[in-house]
């Protein structure tokens, strides 16, 4: 059983020469120091585990007490405790408990953040730090999350359209931020009687034409370009149309040595339950771009002096639009616009809207679980991608 008690660390005296009071936790042969908020000025206002020599030394140890016995209460309540190191023992008993109230939105978001891996879902990590940063921004520092009601989510989504935010940004920020305040919920840290977003009025996010033609890709794929960046540039979004509009993210950490694709998006495999596999053989067409840039001693792939996600990204910021004028394209040009363009094209030639789903890892229908059917929608999912990029070939 771990031993608990209220003390101060001379050697941890703050910049002023104040002392800050801790809670010590002894434990198997360790002990572990907690700070508390509570400040004295000096070594002589404290004694035996409590402060003295203060007009407000009964306030103080009050909630010194309290505060202590929320620790021990922990502690007590921890099975098998025997088999953790100080450490651990430590970050349980001051890690919030499910069911703990008044938590700040700040505090909330830390710790739904802690929970996303930022290497391996980067661009997720940052679109919720943004959402977060900006609600903060709103609110100010220090909300709690049971001051989210819906006068204050409607007064936000006010202030969003006078930041002259487009539709689809103030519909994102709000998805996310309902998605950190669902976790709390889930959690047990707030309850509402009212939902916090009861009466707020959500603009749809604007649909956005971003797939071309047959014509337009056999132009682009035809293309006699002059340039590297270009280059690259067009072999990303080949790539990327040709492995069934297979993400970026997904293609760069791939091990290309073999004849077949079998992956889980990393896009979904975190917030979708079951693992919705993508299979299908490489299509002819890739392995020319595939051969080109893969290295043979790992099987991934390096566009050239692009070698990471981000250098990637940063170039198809750049040269993607330079690369839709190639093909006289007005509209707006992404590299989404290969996985939106494969879709098109494949339903145009009146391939089931089932195959495509499964051929892009979109929206699978929970009563269709992946394991009955995965070998059957394998061979659909060949010769759907082989029939739409037959109808590229030259005439």
């Amino acid at each position: 059983m771990a031993n608990l008690f209220i003390t101060i660390v001379p050697t941890k005296v703050l910049a002023n020469g104040q002392h800050k009071i801790r809670i010590a936790v002894s434990h198997n042969w360790d002990t572990r120091y907690i700070p508390t908020s509570i400040v004295i000025d000096s070594l002589n206002e404290f004694k035996n585990g409590k402060i003295v020599k203060r007009s407000d030394k009964e306030l103080l140890n009050a909630k010194l007490k309290r505060i202590y016995d929320t620790y021990y209460e922990r502690c007590e309540s921890i099975e098998y405790a025997d088999s953790l190191t100080c450490t651990q023992l430590v970050k349980i008993i001051t890690s919030p408990i499910n069911g703990e109230q008044h938590r700040k939105f700040e505090d909330i978001v830390e710790e739904f953040l802690s929970q996303i891996d930022e290497d391996d879902r980067e661009k997720t990590h940052k679109l919720y730090k943004l959402a977060a940063k900006h609600f903060i921004r709103f609110t100010g520092p220090g909300a709690l999350m049971e001051h989210i009601t819906p006068i204050r989510i409607n007064n936000y989504l006010t202030h969003l359209r006078k930041s002259k935010l487009s539709p689809t940004s103030i519909k994102i920020y709000i998805t996310l931020l309902k998605v950190i305040i669902n976790y709390a919920i889930k959690m047990r840290y707030v309850e509402y009687k009212v939902d916090p977003f009861v009466t707020a009025k959500i603009p749809s996010a604007q649909k956005r034409e971003t797939q071309i033609t047959v014509e337009e890709l056999k132009t682009i794929r035809d293309a006699k370009l002059e340039h590297y960046n270009l280059n690259v540039t067009r072999d990303i979004f080949m790539l990327t149309y040709y492995l069934a509009g297979m993400n970026l993210v997904d293609i760069l950490t791939y091990d290309f040595r073999t004849d077949e694709i079998n992956y889980i998006r990393k896009k979904t495999k975190n917030t979708k339950e079951g693992d919705s596999l993508i299979s299908f053989s490489i299509p002819e067409e890739a392995k020319p771009i595939i051969k080109k840039y893969m290295k043979k001693n790992t099987g991934k792939i390096i566009f050239g002096k692009y070698k990471n996600y981000t250098s990637c990204y940063n170039l198809l910021a750049r040269k993607i639009s330079q690369l839709g004028k190639v093909a006289g394209i007005r509209h707006k040009f992404t590299l989404y616009s290969a996985r939106k363009s494969f879709v098109q094209h494949g339903y145009d030639l009146g391939i089931p809207l089932s195959t495509l789903e499964y051929c892009i890892g979109q929206s699978m229908k929970e009563d269709r679980p992946i394991f009955n059917y995965v070998t059957i929608m394998r061979k659909h999912a060949d010769k759907a991608i082989r029939k739409i990029f037959d109808n590229l070939k030259k005439e």
